[in-house]
């Protein structure tokens, strides 16, 4: 039943399957779904809900799901009546949305119809509204949801010999072929977007920093530094990206986290592949 699933919908599932054995859960239930959606596609819940805070869902869940010990990954475990609900509302929702594919915008669509599990509350609690969810999804092209597969470039070059060229300088091919290949691994998703300052939370303490602004809950323990980030780099070349008037620094491709450059995600994406296979009980 996954043929129609992109790669990063089936490893969806298979992460709900890992969080339900890690709490010692006998079905995979729409919960651990949605922790699955939070750990997998954080750039789609980050942009479609930017007011859902991830450590509180988690928390909520943790306080409701019950601790058992954990079950080995060798069994298998079957869907809860709701996580069989979950499944079939996303085969509905993307059909709804004249999709081919069953993508993690349509499992989040199908958490929310589902309407009678905690993981639904919370995310109405987070803003969450179907009708504008599909018209959000709607006016993306469908191929922009699909999985986005790296071409590993192969590594041709002589030790301490310069081979790939990007923005008018050298990279040793060997050293690009590994970050790629890292991208690759995780199979994040990555949308074009205009490079702006975020605010950066400081720890007054120790000097060190994070991007999530939820953390700073002690004015006294931390700082709130408005605008703070005024610079990332492309993970692939480290070319810099920043607020700029100029397309080559001022826009780049991002997963919610990590940036590339437009080149080096010119040079090392294509379209979408279906490589992984996500045994589940579906059970009677």
């Amino acid at each position: 039943m996954f043929e129609r699933y992109t790669e990063k919908a089936r490893r969806v599932i298979f992460f709900a399957r890992h969080e339900a054995s890690q709490y010692g859960t006998p079905e995979i239930n729409s919960e651990h779904i949605l922790l699955a959606l939070l750990r997998e596609d954080a750039g789609l819940m980050h942009r479609s809900l930017p007011n859902l805070q991830p450590e509180h869902i988690r928390r909520e869940i943790e306080a409701w799901l019950p601790r058992r010990d954990p079950i080995p990954t060798s069994r298998d475990l079957p869907l809860s009546p709701d996580g069989k609900a979950v499944l079939k509302y996303a085969d509905n929702e993307s059909e709804r949305l004249a999709h081919k594919h069953i993508g993690t915008e349509h499992l989040l669509l199908a958490i929310l119809v589902e309407g009678k599990s905690l993981a639904s509350q919370l995310l109405r609690e987070a803003g969450a509204d179907p009708a504008q969810l599909r018209e959000q999804f709607a006016r993306i092209p469908a191929e922009s949801f699909a999985t986005q597969r790296f071409i590993i470039p192969r590594t041709t070059d002589k030790p301490g010999q310069l081979m790939f060229q990007t923005h008018n300088f050298s990279i040793r091919s060997d050293y690009v072929r590994h970050c790629v290949n890292y991208c690759h691994t995780y199979d994040w998703h990555w949308s074009k977007k205009t490079w702006k300052p975020q605010d950066v939370v400081v720890n007054r303490k120790t000097g060190r920093f994070s991007l999530d602004v939820d953390a700073a809950t002690d004015p006294s323990e931390f700082a709130l530094l408005k605008a703070g980030w005024k610079k990332d780099h492309c993970l692939i070349c480290h070319w810099d990206l920043f607020e700029s008037g100029e397309p080559e620094h001022g826009i780049g491709y991002t997963n919610g986290r990590e940036w590339l450059c437009t080149e080096c995600y010119e040079k090392f994406v294509q379209g979408p592949g279906f490589s992984e296979t996500i045994k589940v009980d579906l059970g009677s």
